[in-house]
């Protein structure tokens, strides 16, 4: 990690802390409360469900919230309202207030989604990032009374260098992003040999540096051999996304086959690594 004369984890000013479920995100966060004292003053964590987390992703959240005695404001889309008309809709987002045991175990903000746009999300509109994670959020500061342009700490790290450069200090939807672990040079290997140490850790495997049961279960930015390999192991993961295939008559990945055949494939298939393994960055972090 590098030595820097003003440390970039201290924060003076009105922020929201970006904790996506990850155990990047989370070292972010201790970095902040150690070096802040606690939490800043004006400052708030969030924690955006979208009710495809896999359940050790809530159990992260919540001992994170537990061992080191911080607040975390859990999250979900309720409503997606079009204050517009139909051919030039607008949309307001009322996010609500959650728990980790009230929070949504079967994808139920998605589906305020899928009826608000008549569409489920693709690799092209990537609806349910902005929707249910960044848009939330920024509503939920909003209503706090936060002021734009607030300070937005997402957990990008030094070995993600063109992620972190497009948004490091860039301001969009009233929040400056900021990305503390870019600046110091944070790595995969930092955030590994660290919670390495750690008395509690998310119970999910980490590769190299990436969780690829993290954020949705199988989500569609993930590779193609990432999610066929996790059907394979949990085919019952599967049958959401089918389900919401055939609920708009559409597919997540157009070009691709759909969820209820890559079901079929990953349970009747051995081999699996004919197929392309590139995972698709988006905001939800690792």
């Amino acid at each position: 990690m590098g030595g820097l004369l003003s440390n970039p984890y201290k924060i003076n000013e009105p922020c929201c802390i970006s904790l996506s479920g990850g155990r990047t995100s989370a070292f972010m966060l201790y970095k902040i409360l150690e070096v802040n004292g606690g939490m800043p003053n004006d400052c708030i964590t969030m924690f955006a469900n979208t009710g495809r987390e896999m359940p050790e992703t809530l159990d992260f959240v919540r001992d994170i919230g537990d061992h080191w005695g911080v607040p975390i404001v859990w999250l979900e889309l309720e409503h997606l309202i079009n204050i517009g008309d139909k051919e030039n809709p607008r949309f307001k987002r009322i996010p609500k207030v959650v728990t980790y045991e009230t929070a949504a175990r079967n994808g139920e903000p998605f589906k305020v989604l899928f009826d608000a746009f008549g569409a489920i999300p693709n690799r092209v509109a990537r609806t349910c990032t902005v929707n249910l994670k960044l848009r939330t959020m920024v509503e939920y500061a909003r209503a706090q009374g936060f002021k734009s342009p607030w300070l937005q700490a997402v957990g990008l790290r030094a070995d993600e260098p063109r992620r972190a450069a497009k948004l490091h200090h860039v301001i969009n939807e009233g929040q400056e992003t900021y990305c503390p672990l870019y600046v110091d040079g944070v790595t995969a290997s930092d955030v590994g040999a660290f919670w390495e140490r750690q008395n509690f850790d998310l119970q999910l495997p980490n590769n190299n540096g990436v969780t690829d049961w993290g954020n949705c279960d199988l989500c569609f930015l993930k590779g193609m051999r990432k999610r066929l390999s996790i059907i394979r192991e949990r085919p019952d993961l599967a049958d959401w996304w089918i389900e919401s295939e055939k609920y708009k008559a559409q597919q997540f990945c157009r070009n691709e086959p759909s969820y209820e055949q890559m079901k079929i494939i990953a349970t009747t298939q051995g081999q699996l690594f004919e197929y392309d393994d590139e995972t698709i960055p988006c905001f939800c972090g690792d």
